[in-house]
């Protein structure tokens, strides 16, 4: 017989990563209530998964843009309410619950926000990189969201092809008078990704798209994000500046001053490797991409710039 109760939430997750869906996929199963579809969009095949979980609504779409996942996985979803997690994360057990019952009491949210939590249990990635999670930032990988106000600001800007397109979606949603609320009952565990030795860089190539947020959402970006260059990249760079003025006007001092670059780019490199387990070779590749990024992050910011004709550098 046909299960008809009325959906009263879709959790759409946008994934990239099979073994990690299957992780989340057996969390999310174990306690489905009826009032819940799971709406899963993936740029893989899903034959295997969609076998283990039949209950799923499953999805391919042969596009890497996390926006265009979450907009189909949106156009699917039946429930007025839509749930965010992402395939890296696994929510608490009573998650689903808690923001439903959230949202349901307080009917002028447009959405709120839950709380997420690094796990810990296996810390060989960089602690102090993922600790930045742990505070509010609109992030999809735990929001509830009123489907009405998803559509009112024409869903996620499929131009935000890797990052910020959740933020993007959270400014226009406010932007439109209405309010994101906080939730800290609603708590999703975020894994850790391993030896992943160049995301310092990769963060720094994907802030090629904060000029086009800045573009559509400039007050909100200035008070919420600031400056595009994060405080340890401006160390970096202003270090960088010292030791070419020293080696234009003061060459004696120069290898000092390079030494001291070394050093500084070390001493971030050691602090962001706070709380791995293994150092060894992730503590000398960092220490080389600190000397690196702030050519890659101002590259991306110039890029951007260019590409969606909105100066933002600093």
């Amino acid at each position: 017989m046909q299960n008809t109760v009325k959906k009263q939430l879709s959790v759409v997750v946008a994934s990239h990563r099979s073994a990690a869906m299957r992780r989340l996929a057996s969390a999310l199963s174990s306690r489905m209530p009826d009032f819940v579809e799971i709406v899963v969009v993936a740029d893989y095949n899903t034959d295997k998964l969609s076998c283990e979980f039949p209950k799923f609504t499953w999805m391919v779409l042969n596009n890497k843009s996390i926006s265009a996942k979450r907009n189909m996985g949106c156009d699917a979803a039946s429930a007025d309410i839509v749930a965010f997690i992402d395939d890296d994360c696994v929510p608490s057990p009573d998650w689903m619950e808690l923001g439903l019952a959230f949202l349901n009491a307080n009917p002028n949210a447009a959405g709120c926000e839950g709380r997420t939590v690094i796990d810990k249990t296996d810390a060989i990635a960089p602690m102090s990189e993922y600790k930045r999670l742990e505070q509010p930032g609109y992030r999809t990988n735990n929001i509830f969201y009123r489907k009405q106000a998803i559509n009112s600001v024409g869903g996620f800007d499929e131009r935000f092809t890797i990052q910020r397109e959740d933020v993007d979606l959270a400014y226009g949603i406010l932007e439109k008078g209405h309010t994101i609320a906080y939730c800290p009952e609603a708590i999703v565990f975020h894994s850790t990704r391993p030896n992943e030795y160049f995301d310092l860089i990769k963060n720094c190539i994907n802030r090629r798209f904060d000029p086009l947020l800045y573009k559509k959402h400039k007050v909100l970006y200035r008070k919420h994000v600031g400056c595009p260059i994060p405080p340890s990249i401006g160390i970096i760079l202003t270090s960088h500046c010292v030791s070419l003025l020293v080696f234009m006007f003061a060459k004696p001092m120069t290898e000092w001053f390079f030494l001291l670059e070394f050093m500084v780019a070390f001493s971030l490199a050691w602090r962001r490797n706070q709380g791995r387990h293994q150092y060894g070779i992730s503590l000398f590749i960092d220490g080389i991409l600190f000397l690196m990024a702030p050519f890659f992050l101002l590259g991306a910011l110039i890029h951007g710039s260019v590409r969606f004709k909105k100066w933002l550098i600093f």
